[in-house]
């Protein structure tokens, strides 16, 4: 039974990035020569995966003002989450991860977040009715 005026069953706050995945599965990478584009940031998959299994989230975070900000704005509108309150900063530039596949247990990665825009989330991203609307607020600072 939905809570009244909770149109929302969740807010994911925190990293939304890109991760390029190198495609040679189980080489170092140092040695990848091509990379796969993904939605990245623990509080954006589960936000993907809650809507896949038909919950309605939505995200309070920043990305870049730039082309792989609209690609996390177009991803997780696609996906059905709530993009909203997703601000965009003329400022900084959406993080990025390099990953590899070494193996079943082995992920290298490599973050490129040095002052990037979801870093910058500030009190003037939030909105109390906003927040209100949702049933949880998901907290994700990694």
């Amino acid at each position: 039974m939905a809570e009244a005026g909770r149109s929302l069953d969740f807010i994911a706050l925190g990293r939304a990035a890109i991760d390029l995945y190198g495609e040679q599965i189980g080489a170092p990478l140092e040695d990848m020569t091509s990379f796969s584009k993904y939605l990245g940031g623990c509080p954006c998959n589960i936000s993907v995966g809650a809507a896949r299994l038909g919950l309605k989230p939505a995200m309070i975070t920043r990305v870049g003002d730039e082309h792989m900000g609209r690609f996390v704005r177009n991803a997780l509108a696609a996906e059905g989450v709530d993009i909203s309150h997703i601000k965009t900063d003329p400022a900084r530039l959406t993080g990025l991860v390099l990953l590899g596949i070494r193996d079943r247990d082995t992920f290298p990665l490599i973050f490129y977040r040095e002052n990037c825009a979801d870093m910058a989330v500030a009190a003037e991203d939030f909105d109390a009715d906003f927040i209100a609307s949702a049933k949880a607020l998901v907290v994700n600072v990694e």
